[in-house]
């Protein structure tokens, strides 16, 4: 073999040698590229998904701040009526359904309403007759069994009465 040949060959394959090196570069950067663009698109998904939550929960933020203003309303209104907060306080009513005279039921119900003394926050409330025949309004019979009552709330009553 010539020097020529040889040094053809040898430049042949420093070339390929050089297209190899460029290749296994140009199919590293790829593959990073395309890992990137994997990792964007996760990125993308969660952001996504958490535009479509936070768009979800708008309304509930939107309904509290709402809530938010009212009871600031009414505390403003409070304030200028001059009630004061610490001189109320409350007891948590929960009675069960069970069955009650219809005068143990008007008496109770009195003593929950109170006439602008007291407030009560009910909850729930049922009341019902026990007999088939009877009905809440109308009179009861000689022989009627009461009522099915139960309630319950909160009881709000003043500390001490305004003179």
């Amino acid at each position: 073999m010539s020097v020529s040949t040889k040094s053809k060959r040898a430049a042949r394959l420093v070339t390929l040698a050089c297209m190899t090196v460029l290749l296994a570069v140009g199919v590293w950067v790829a593959r990073d590229g395309l890992l990137q663009l994997a990792f964007e698109r996760r990125e993308a998904a969660l952001a996504s998904a958490r535009v479509t939550a936070l768009r979800a929960a708008m309304p509930e933020v939107l309904k509290r701040e709402e809530y938010v203003r009212l009871a600031d309303q009414a505390r403003t209104a409070a304030n200028q009526l001059g009630f004061d907060p610490a001189a109320w306080a409350e007891r948590r009513i929960n009675r069960g359904a069970t069955p009650i005279s219809r005068d143990e039921a008007a008496e109770l119900l009195r003593q929950m309403g109170g006439g602008g003394e007291r407030f009560f926050a009910g909850e729930s409330f049922e009341l019902a007759v026990l007999s088939r025949e009877a009905g809440l309004f109308t009179p009861p019979a000689v022989d009627d069994k009461g009522l099915l009552f139960s309630v319950n709330g909160t009881l709000y009553f003043p500390l001490a009465r305004k003179p």
